[in-house]
């Protein structure tokens, strides 16, 4: 098999995946030959992807629509994703966050409004780290059922150094933490998990919010000076879904053009 080809005939699910990253990976993942199913609240953009992927890349592919905060969606999400893969999934990537509002991003803990603390704090960690929590908690049997999985969280940069956001930075470093236990826990199965941490990716969701003064100062921190592009992201998570990485678990791969070094 061609290294064009690494995921001939599998079945991966990726949330968040409508736009940007989310979609950019589940390309990658059709482009080597899997069938993709793709989630997100808009289940219309869903099925406009879905298509667009089945149609360019001559794999299955499905839109459906979860709310990844609501343990109960996901149930439902995984009921339809049964029922299309044949009790199948090979690959799960959890990628979908919660919506970057500037006003949570750039207020510090201490500035905090008191009645907006609970709410910015768990909202983001509800999306963050209990949808990565329900997905996996839904793909395990499945997984451990055949024996093998690879398992793939999108989280950042911040979770490890910090920067702002700490509503964000929280959620994304819990991540980690679950990414580390479930490798540790069923690499018995022969399942991996390994995360994903994003620098500046140039989205509608982070680029398209700011002015070209902020841009560029953004660009500058890593040594390549630019901005990452969401293929290079579905590029990293191919190669951590694939056997090309099959002794690779409970890791961070970095992918940020080497603003943080480690």
């Amino acid at each position: 098999m061609s290294e064009t080809h690494v995921l001939e005939n599998q079945f991966a699910l990726v949330t968040g995946a409508s736009r940007g990253i989310g979609r950019a990976i589940a390309e990658s993942f059709a482009a080597a030959g899997c069938n993709v199913a793709l989630t997100s609240r808009n289940l219309q953009e869903c099925q406009a992807v879905a298509a667009e992927i089945a149609a360019g890349h001559h794999v299955r592919a499905i839109g459906l629509q979860a709310d990844v905060s609501r343990q109960e969606s996901i149930r439902e999400l995984f009921q339809q994703l049964r029922a299309w893969s044949s009790d199948r999934l090979d690959i799960l990537v959890c990628n979908a966050g919660y919506p970057m509002r500037p006003e949570i991003w750039n207020t510090p803990l201490g500035a905090t409004p008191a009645d907006k603390l609970q709410g910015w704090y768990l909202g983001v960690f509800s999306t963050d780290a209990m949808g990565a929590v329900f997905c996996t908690f839904e793909a395990l049997p499945l997984m451990t059922a055949r024996r093998s999985g690879s398992i793939i969280y999108i989280s950042s940069t911040p979770a490890l150094e910090g920067y702002q956001g700490g509503p964000y930075t929280m959620a994304k470093a819990a991540i980690l933490g679950l990414m580390r236990d479930v490798a540790r826990q069923y690499g018995k199965d022969n399942i991996r998990t390994n995360a994903l941490a994003l620098g500046n990716i140039e989205t509608p969701a982070t680029f398209g919010q700011l002015d070209d003064e902020s841009r560029h100062a953004l660009a500058v921190e890593s040594p390549l000076k630019r901005w990452g592009r969401p293929e290079e992201v579905g590029k990293a998570a191919l190669f951590l879904a694939s056997d090309l990485s099959s002794f690779i678990t409970g890791q961070v791969l970095v992918v940020d053009g080497g603003a943080v070094r480690r």
